[in-house]
């Protein structure tokens, strides 16, 4: 879940935040600390004392900025900040997964309105029918104002009420695709302040209505978060509309994995459609469920679409011998340029869709992440070696593949460890000879002595630059796979042609 200023600036109020904001989305996908030796992301949050963001400054006050936006915080505690702030995109992130998987319980939108107990005041859900279905329980008789004791009492609002509602008036709609609006009521004794949250089928049909009701105005930080309220409402609304009518990109999609289109005219559609560059890293995943139902993949394919709108997600049945259903998902990642980050490949990890397929108790298994999709059969091919050998990660099973010497050529190649050409590419914008260096340390079964000898190198400067090469590529050369993933794939690479 990504975060806005006024979310954050609510979370941290016990700093007395004084604020100057100018956008107006939740755009923040993660917090970090300020430095000026990396390059700002646009999508962080930073962290840090006045003294850091400016060079003439001496006050240790604490800031926090994204883009054009600053927060001043009234505190020098740092740490204390940046631990709230941890704490707030763990809070968000377990209250959208919360709310994304309710379609799946008895009464969905009880469900929302229980996740939403610690962050909304009283809530209720009606049919068009102005049945009442769902309601904030923890609010008994005569805590609120009539219009509550007539839902406790009567499942409905009574005619009195409803009178007195025509006497109120809207204060604003929400802009947008998630259309919301709030109301007041003048007559009410207390809590005459309320949004209204419209769920709609993917029609645009009217299903219900969430209301939220409170005794001040509603802030902009509960404008962000109806937005996510409105997604998980709609997700029920639509979970009888199970069959995925597919699209273009979809269609292209099916046919790379099947080897059916290799041409540049078909990846250059592709990537126009989807938005992505030509040397965007791709992941191919499959995700499945022992005994699903058809119904039950429609359910996932509606939450994996809206929980992450950059991949693309399909219900296929018609790629494999096993006839059964499945979710592919083709999900473009983000390469990490700084040393020692990136792990293994060099990209974000797709931490993201690990936790939603957990929160929806699906198998998750992925190949490799490749630039470009012109290896995407190939990539399906590692995804579905993953899922036949109950492994998440297609390094669990790509020295096997390597090893096989009847294997397709092009498979081979692909399944060659992931950090020997970005230590190559390392070595050649920086003039080392750490892929050198590993391949002798590593043939010399690590006799640090006899590697020494081999390279004319000092010991000291061997432990030292193994040590370099370990960390910047994510190395456990003390595991028995990876040490033997190694060395066969040096071997391949040398013999491969």
């Amino acid at each position: 879940m990504k975060l806005s200023m006024a979310i954050i600036e609510h979370w941290i109020r016990q700093y007395h935040p004084i604020s100057t904001m100018i956008s107006d989305e939740p755009d923040i996908s993660a917090v970090r600390l300020f430095t000026y030796a990396k390059a700002p992301n646009p999508n962080y949050l930073y962290v840090g004392r006045n003294k850091d963001f400016f060079e003439n400054s001496q006050s240790d006050e604490v800031l926090l900025v994204h883009k054009k936006d600053v927060i001043s915080l009234s505190t020098h505690e740092l740490e204390d900040v940046f631990d709230s702030l941890l704490d707030a995109f763990a809070f968000y992130q377990n209250w959208e997964q919360e709310m994304l998987s309710a379609f799946q319980k008895e009464n969905p939108e009880q469900v929302i309105i229980d996740s939403c107990k610690d962050i909304f005041g009283p809530m209720f859900f009606t049919t068009t029918s102005l049945q009442i279905t769902a309601f904030s329980k923890q609010y008994p008789v005569g805590s609120i104002n009539q219009n509550w004791n007539d839902f406790w009492n009567l499942g409905t609002l009574s005619l009195a009420s409803l009178m007195n509602m025509q006497s109120g008036q809207f204060l604003e709609k929400l802009s947008g695709t998630w259309e919301c609006e709030t109301f007041y009521e003048s007559n009410v004794e207390t809590y005459p302040y309320s949004m209204m949250i419209s769920q709609e089928n993917s029609a645009h049909r009217l299903i219900g209505q969430l209301t939220i009701i409170s005794h001040k105005p509603f802030q902009q930080y509960h404008r962000h978060m109806a937005v996510y309220l409105k997604r998980a409402l709609c997700l029920v609304a639509n979970h009888e509309e199970i069959i995925d009518h597919g699209s273009v990109a979809q269609s292209l999609m099916q046919d790379f994995l099947q080897g059916k289109r290799h041409d540049a005219s078909s990846f250059h559609t592709f990537y126009q459609m989807q938005g992505w560059d030509p040397e965007q890293y791709c992941m191919i995943s499959i995700l499945k469920q022992e005994n699903a139902t058809p119904a039950t993949y429609g359910y996932y394919l509606k939450t994996l679409r809206q929980y992450l709108p950059n991949g693309l997600f399909y219900i296929n049945s018609s790629l494999n011998e096993r006839q059964e259903g499945e979710i592919v998902c083709c999900l473009p990642m983000e390469p990490i340029d700084e040393e020692g980050q990136g792990g293994r490949f060099g990209v974000e990890t797709p931490d993201a869709l690990f936790q939603i397929a957990e929160v929806l108790k699906l198998d998750c298994y992925c190949s490799y992440p490749l630039t470009g999709i012109q290896n995407a059969a190939v990539q399906y091919a590692q995804a579905s070696t993953c899922l036949a050998r109950g492994k998440r990660e297609y390094y669990e099973c790509a020295l096997e593949d390597l090893a096989d010497l009847n294997g397709r050529p092009e498979h081979r190649c692909l399944a060659l460890h992931p950090a020997l050409h970005r230590i190559l590419d390392y070595d050649r914008r920086k003039n080392t000879s750490l892929y050198h260096m590993l391949k002798t340390y590593l043939r010399c079964e690590r006799n640090r002595v006899l590697t020494a000898q081999e390279l004319f190198m000092h010991k000291n400067t061997l432990v030292y630059r193994i040590g370099k090469v370990s960390s910047l590529f994510s190395l456990d050369l003390d595991d028995a796979y990876e040490r033997e993933y190694l060395l066969v794939s040096f071997r391949c690479l040398e013999t491969m042609p």
